[in-house]
């Protein structure tokens, strides 16, 4: 301790010059020993976008910044410094060379991140990385100069809790004998962090009360004969414990460097081989779902104070903000973000981030909304309202808890968490007054807004009643096998009724969609007035299926028409409502979140082209848009990440991964019953489709699709328990298709053949025990294949959207939208000669396949017009 206090002393001394020298130092600083950076195989490369998001997270630490090599670093639940950066220092030049002006290429892997700063005389390559488990961060420096070469590393200090909290009196000082700088709390020094390297000198020193707005940096100084031979290190170590553990840490980080790096290129192997994967013709869609599982796995934040759960998403908070993006904890986002994680096998991160939430439930069963980074250091936050804000929280988080059940068959945790869910169950019926079964905004809470306009007087919105009707399937079958008969027959007695409200009571004919809303009566009034905006809200009663066929049909129509589908996604409100703002964070933004909700009701009610055209444009995010990472929010008009957004918003990934999953390929696992079902809606344009790794409880399937004219065949292996599964296969076949035979391993199975809307499902059931060969005979029929779309950022949507496509006698009709300015393409898969088409020319009938060109109007206008399309075969 004298020690450290005649080195703030020392630096005092020299705050008159800003800069504490470093003595001599008693022997050569000793880097970390090149060694091979191994990689799992995934990767985003190109040249550097200052403007991209670019991170790497562990499960105590993070790093936030852009692709030009700006950041700033957090130790939960603190923020320690931002807009650390380097600069280079050449004899040629007066000034240092600014690291943003010569950051070339990046790399954004799984384990960790990469920036090239190439000049003529160096090159350096800036391994930034997190471990998985330290509360710290380290940066490898790889080196090569044909002229003498010296770093500047640059920050601002910003040391505090995360939002809302604050203990105040933090300041950076440079400790000369370490070569490093301290941060910490002035006082009582509970808080404190280490940013430094051997190599460091020449370290700025300023008063206290600077440190938020004065910069500081220190110099790094290295013998070029010895960089062949290692990486330069910087280390950054910090917490909420005293300094001696943080100096442990900041050690371990300098000694272990190669060891972090390795452990955690083998989590992400395992991440990625452990998991649902899939080898389809769409390179994207593979290389997306691939990514979502590196995403979704780094939810995962171990606070101190609160233990480990999931967060919500992350980014930079920018100048004195300290909120990481959406780096706390949320209840709704860790429930939705499971039902994703659920079907793919990220058992064991469900499982934690249900219980996390189960242990901060309010005493009358309501889940929070939100716990903040800071709360276990803030116990007036639990009482804060906002805390308890969404009314859709506590019915996501039952049904999360009835997803990972249904797909894990863990018969435990159903039994420790049953009475959690018996009381949030409880909490939830206690919110509906007027006796409709449905829960109400007023005593809930919000649920699809947050904010006025839209969402002025709202009395259910049909987002939380949607997702209140699918919770209570849940809760019938959950108590049921707790036990709790009076509970079962309550929530069946009770989704019965919701079920019908739900239906009756949003429904307009005479527009043909569902309401967004039942509004609070009117002054004198007792029933509910109607909110009739046409919303992208209905979509999410949708996608659990709980609508009527024909009139779902009828909505998904208009949600999938340009008045709601962009494309690169959904609106959440209708470019010709009055509230529309393409920026407007409600009122007009697209959101990947509610896109995937959207997709995965397509496909519920067999809109397979529409379903799979809004999986390609969520899919593009994470490739596209940024290197790995989904935003949380684009804008309305043009294809492009807003501002405000949080660049890496983990529900943007759960909802590519559960439409991709649960619509797609159509995987439905019920391990307490040790059954799976499979209804895959295969694009027009795939005859192949592998999935490896499916789960369902301690079974894992593989499954292979192939399909030709007139045949479709399924190959389905299964390990793990000896007991056999039940397997019911149900794949969409082309609209028109006669099922002509089935068979299994060579024998003739019976097979049930049906009709839909848009397609033809041949449903046929046998036991799994350890391999299947299928086959399924059919002839005739018609498929649509999803029209493509070239996206480059700034475009305005402008693409054909196919509304509509169905059988009429022997007639098959399409009904498309699209700007009257363009001509466009349209391909149909055919398994039938076609005689004549009205609407669009032919231009190819070869094999299965024709092609249309059609333009959907005249004139020189830029808006939308429909025009239908008349194919006899």
């Amino acid at each position: 301790m004298k020690k450290a206090i005649v080195a703030v002393a020392y630096v005092s001394l020299l705050c008159a010059t800003g800069v504490a020298q470093t003595p001599p130092p008693s022997q050569t600083p000793r880097g970390v020993p090149r060694f091979t950076l191994e990689t799992t195989g995934l990767f985003s490369r190109g040249p550097v976008r200052p403007w991209a998001y670019l991170a790497d997270q562990g499960r105590r630490a993070a790093v936030f910044g852009d692709e030009s090599g700006s950041f700033e670093a957090w130790v939960w639940p603190l923020k320690l410094v931002r807009d650390f950066r380097l600069a280079f220092k050449v004899p040629e030049y007066d000034e240092p060379i600014a690291g943003s002006a010569i950051a070339r290429d990046v790399i954004a892997r799984p384990e960790g991140a990469t920036i090239v700063y190439a000049h003529p005389s160096f090159t350096v390559r800036q391994h930034v990385f997190v471990p998985m488990n330290e509360p710290g961060i380290v940066m490898l420096l790889e080196i090569e100069s044909v002229r003498p070469l010296e770093i500047m590393v640059r920050m601002h200090a910003e040391f505090n809790l995360a939002w809302p909290g604050s203990f105040g009196g933090g300041y950076i000082t440079w400790q000369p004998d370490r070569q490093r700088f301290l941060l910490s709390q002035g006082g009582v020094r509970l808080y404190n962090a280490f940013i430094g390297s051997p190599f460091a000198s020449n370290g700025t020193s300023h008063a206290a009360h600077d440190a938020p707005t004065v910069p500081s940096q220190f110099l790094l100084k290295f013998d070029p004969r010895s960089l062949p031979a290692e990486y330069i290190p910087i280390v950054i170590a910090g917490g909420a414990t005293v300094r001696d553990s943080v100096e442990l840490v900041y050690r371990r980080l300098l000694d272990q460097a190669p060891s972090y790096w390795r452990d955690k290129v083998e989590h992400y192997r395992g991440v990625r081989q452990g998991l649902l994967s899939i080898t389809s013709p769409d390179v994207l869609l593979n290389q997306a779902l691939e990514w979502s599982k590196v995403n979704l796995d780094q939810q995962l934040v171990c606070n101190p104070d609160l233990g480990c759960g999931l967060v919500a998403g992350f980014g930079r908070a920018g100048a004195g903000n300290f909120r990481p993006g959406f780096g706390w904890f949320f209840g709704g986002d860790a429930a939705i973000n499971s039902f994703a994680m659920s079907s793919i096998g990220q058992f064991e991160l469900v499982r934690d981030g249900l219980r996390f939430l189960a242990r901060h439930q309010r005493e009358d069963g309501k889940i929070a909304h939100e716990i903040s980074q800071a709360a276990g250091r803030l116990p007036w936050f639990t009482d804060y309202p906002y805390t308890w804000f969404h009314g859709d929280t506590t019915p996501f988080w039952i049904m999360a808890c009835y997803t990972y059940w249904s797909a894990s068959g863990d018969e435990d945790f159903l039994k420790q968490l049953w009475p959690n869910i018996a009381r949030a169950f409880r909490w939830s019926v206690s919110t509906d007054t007027d006796g409709d079964a449905l829960m109400e905004n007023p005593k809930a809470g919000a649920g699809a807004i947050e904010v006025g306009g839209l969402g002025e007087g709202l009395w259910t919105d049909i987002y939380l009643a949607g997702v209140w009707v699918a919770a209570l399937e849940g809760v019938a079958d959950m108590a049921r096998a707790a036990g709790d008969v009076a509970a079962a027959n309550q929530a069946a007695a009770l989704f019965e009724r919701a079920q019908r409200s739900l239906e009756t009571k949003f429904w307009l004919d005479a527009a043909g969609i569902y309401a967004f809303a039942l509004l609070e009566p009117a002054a004198g009034a007792t029933a509910p007035r109607l909110n009739d905006a046409l919303t992208v809200w209905p979509s999410t009663a949708m996608s659990f299926g709980l609508l009527d066929d024909a009139r779902a049909d009828r909505m998904l129509r208009e949600i999938g028409s340009s008045a709601i589908t962009t494309d690169w996604g959904t609106r959440m409100l209708s470019r010709n409502h009055p509230l529309y703002d393409p920026l407007h964070y409600i009122n007009g933004t697209v959101w990947p979140f509610v896109t995937g909700f959207a997709a995965l009701a397509h496909y519920r009610y067999h809109r397979g082209w529409a379903g799979f055209d809004l999986v390609r444009d969520v899919a593009r995010a994470p490739v596209v848009v940024a290197r790995g990472r989904p935003p949380e929010l684009l804008s309305g008009a043009f294809y492009d990440v807003l501002d405000t957004a949080v660049p890496q918003q983990f529900f943007a990934t759960s909802m590519f991964v559960s439409p991709l999953v649960k619509g797609l390929i159509g995987i439905q696992a019920d391990a307490p019953n040790r059954a799976l079902s499979l209804d895959p809606h295969l694009p027009a344009e795939w005859n192949t489709l592998a999935v490896s790794n499916i789960p369902v409880g301690a079974h894992r399937v593989w499954l292979t699709i192939r399909r030709g004219q007139g045949k479709y065949e399924v190959s389905l292996r299964r390990t793990g328990p000896a007991a056999p599964l039940f397997v019911r296969l149900s794949p969409a076949l082309p609209l028109g298709a006669r099922v002509e035979r089935a068979k299994v391993d060579d024998r003739d199975v019976p097979v049930q053949a049906e009709q839909t809307a848009h397609d033809v499902h041949a449903s046929i059931e046998f036991s799994l025990s350890s391999a299947a060969e299928v086959e399924i005979e059919y002839s005739g029929g018609m498929e649509v294949v999803t029209p493509a779309e070239s996206l480059e950022i700034g475009d305005r949507s402008s693409a054909l959207k196919v509304l509509d496509f169905r059988r009429v006698g022997r007639d098959y009709v399409v009904l498309v939208e699209g700007v009257p300015t363009a001509t466009y393409t349209l391909a149909l898969r055919s398994e039938t000669r076609v005689r004549s088409v009205t609407g669009a020319d032919i231009i190819e009938q070869v094999n299965q396949r024709l092609v249309l060109r059609l333009r959907v109007g005249t004139g020189a206008t830029s808006q939308f017009t429909r025009r239908e399309i008349r194919i006899r075969t």
